[in-house]
């Protein structure tokens, strides 16, 4: 009965694999000011909800901005997801825009985003901390500004100190300005987010990179790819502009131009790390385990801490039937901060039930339930631990018991 157990619910997680994590979308955001400013623009998909419309009417609106740099002042070069979290929950999440800005908006009836995570978290439950909704634990203070106070803004980019600024003060005139983030680089990492050919690209590439970003968050595709290639045409070294028009090549549905793009992309960058990332998750939607597992090893070359790398080398392992380094690789994924792939549970789950440990199994089940209560998956998961707990019930086997 167990190997008929362990089939079934084999087959019914597979699905797990196909959500493979792709590098955060790269795009420009709304412009971040002072209120009267610019405004992003939700992105069709975008995993962030608004509260419901009763519990905003009595909401003032309020807006955090502010701006991110390199360590040298610039704005950074390209865009930067910055998080917004309160409590243990990720509220809302957007990208900095050309200049290095960003802001957030609450209070509006709809929360807004400018960026599209949904294949790289599926614990998303983004709420308004102003609204009911918010399980941040935030809804006993008076006012939506007092409500923010406490919540912090995170960044965690490859290649750089994670940054994190903690709301102390709950602004004026329904604006907080966070002022400037700088970013710091990593001493003991090679690979880096931000591409250093970035730094050295002429204006005119710049302004038809930038277009394709816009076209790009309008799901423009065809015009994003264009803009792109007159980008690459300028500046062929351009890494950043390759590896966005691999992206769209792929929305365009052209597989094979696309991993070209991401390989030009390294070729001009060995040290960008998005690139290998979006070319082993092309690999594996294509079936190339093998060449998956390498390229995510060479993502992990040049940081250690990309848990989509992570993710996707125990992915490919697993399809490839090598359980033993699959196992080996995910416990050592599990060491990541992998608060955005909980995903990685779940294939060790799949790992432990192909060897039949089922407790071990169903332990990766409830840590997968744990860090994703809200998930895409969680009904699925669910399911398979009723599976394993009622067989271990007839086998006489305690929850924690570690027999096979």
């Amino acid at each position: 009965m167990k190997s008929v157990l362990r089939r079934s619910s084999i087959a019914g997680m597979l699905a797990l694999l196909t959500a493979l994590p792709v590098w955060c979308q790269r795009g420009g955001g709304g412009g971040a000011g002072p209120p009267g400013g610019s405004q992003p623009v939700s992105q069709p998909g975008s995993t962030v909800t608004g509260p419901s419309a009763s519990s905003t009417q009595s909401q003032p609106p309020h807006m955090i901005y502010g701006r991110v740099t390199m360590e040298n002042g610039q704005p950074v070069p390209e865009a930067v997801p910055v998080a917004l979290i309160c409590g243990l929950q990720t509220v809302q999440m957007v990208q900095t825009d050309f200049k290095g800005q960003f802001q957030f908006q609450f209070g509006l009836g709809n929360a807004q985003s400018n960026t599209d995570l949904t294949a790289v978290n599926d614990t998303s439950t983004n709420t308004d901390p102003g609204s009911n909704n918010s399980q941040g634990g935030f809804v006993q203070y008076g006012t939506s500004d007092m409500k923010l106070i406490g919540c912090e803004l995170r960044i965690m980019e490859s290649g750089y100190v994670p940054l994190t600024k903690v709301i102390s003060e709950p602004g004026s005139l329904g604006a907080t300005d966070i002022g400037t983030l700088v970013l710091e680089r990593l001493g003991n990492v090679q690979g880096s987010a931000i591409s250093a050919t970035s730094l050295m690209v002429p204006g005119n590439a710049r302004k038809e990179f930038e277009k394709g970003e816009s076209a790009a968050r309008n799901r423009q595709f065809k015009s994003a790819a264009e803009h792109f290639q007159k980008a690459v045409a300028v500046y062929d070294k351009y890494a950043a502009a390759w590896s966005d028009l691999g992206k769209v090549q792929l929305a365009l549905n052209q597989p094979e131009d696309a991993g070209r793009a991401f390989q030009k992309a390294i070729d001009a960058d060995p040290h960008y790390i998005p690139p290998y990332v979006n070319l082993a998750d092309l690999e594996m939607r294509q079936e190339q385990y093998e060449r998956a597992a390498e390229t995510a090893k060479k993502a992990l070359e040049q940081d250690p801490g990309v848990e989509a790398a992570a993710f996707m080398e125990v992915a490919a392992d697993f399809k490839l039937q090598r359980f033993d380094e699959a196992e080996r690789c995910a416990l050592n994924a599990q060491q990541l901060p992998h608060q955005d792939i909980p995903q990685i549970h779940a294939l060790l789950a799949q790992i432990y039930l192909q060897k039949q440990d089922y407790p071990s199994a169903a332990a990766q089940l409830r840590a997968y339930l744990k860090e994703s209560p809200r998930g895409e998956f969680v009904e699925k998961v669910r399911q398979t631990l009723g599976q394993i707990e009622s067989m271990s019930a007839q086998a006489g086997q305690g929850p924690d018991s570690t027999a096979p």
